[in-house]
């Protein structure tokens, strides 16, 4: 790696296999993915530097070149990160197994809401039900009601 010390570099997370075609997606692919896209660099983008500070004539100059050392690394790192997720996005928007889960889980989805819309229209149909049995209940209690009142009044005249 050149004069850049690989000890200082803990990239033992991002060794993760991209596998084949015919690798599983929830095991190989989304945790190649995963990694990737969470990816974050660890150099200290120290050549990018414009000042050096030990040419500082005091402190506070010294703090000033410091912080804009500090912003010109920050956006560095930043142009980095971005790098490699659009890359990683690149990647993934053409990966012909990331297409192949998304239908899956388009079909998923719409089997889902199809059963969704199915148990929807069976509660509906059982409470319609339970509404006419309970209008016929009332509709035989009045009946009965009536019939006594009439059973009643024929043997008490």
């Amino acid at each position: 790696m050149g004069n850049i010390d690989e000890n200082d570099f803990p990239l033992k997370h991002l060794n993760v296999s991209f596998g084949d075609s015919a690798s599983d997606y929830t095991n190989v692919v989304s945790t190649f993915y995963a990694c990737w896209e969470s990816y974050n660099t660890v150099c200290k983008y120290a050549w990018c530097d414009e000042y050096d500070v030990r040419e500082a004539p005091n402190r506070r100059v010294r703090r000033a070149m410091e912080e804009e050392n500090g912003k010109r690394r920050k956006a560095a790192r930043r142009e980095r990160n971005e790098e490699v997720l659009s890359l990683v996005q690149f990647v993934k928007r053409r990966d012909l197994r990331v297409k192949a889960r998304m239908e899956e889980l388009k079909k998923e989805k719409v089997l889902k809401e199809a059963e969704r819309k199915k148990e929807a229209e069976r509660k509906k149909s059982e409470a319609a039900a339970a509404r006419e049995v309970s209008v016929n209940i009332h509709f035989l209690k009045a009946l009965c009601v009536c019939f006594c009142c009439l059973v009643f009044c024929f043997f008490s005249t």
